[in-house]
């Protein structure tokens, strides 16, 4: 199925499923936002979606897109300890 789609189409279907708009996407790209609508639209029928989100889905089925990997050590920070109540600060029953 990748054979169907062009580099700028896999382009901007990835930066779609990272969460990008397509004004955030056609300036990382440096193209026009209608452009990146054009290139979308593409996508979705090519993976014969309803919807955008519906098209990122599909690119994850069909294997066109890959999950992206998690760095372990990017959250570190985040990371809180629960307390006795466990993560929600609820008191074990009992």
């Amino acid at each position: 199925m990748k054979d169907l789609f062009t580099e700028h189409e896999l382009a901007v279907l990835r930066l779609l499923a990272q969460g990008r708009t397509q004004v955030e996407i056609a300036k990382a790209l440096r193209i026009r936002p209608e452009t990146v609508g054009r290139l979308l639209n593409r996508a979705r029928i090519l993976l014969r979606a309803r919807t955008l989100p519906h098209a990122v889905a599909r690119g994850y089925e069909t294997g066109l897109l890959s999950p992206p990997a998690h760095n372990h050590a990017a959250g570190q920070g985040e990371h809180r300890p629960s307390g006795p109540g466990g993560p929600w600060g609820q008191q074990p029953a009992g």
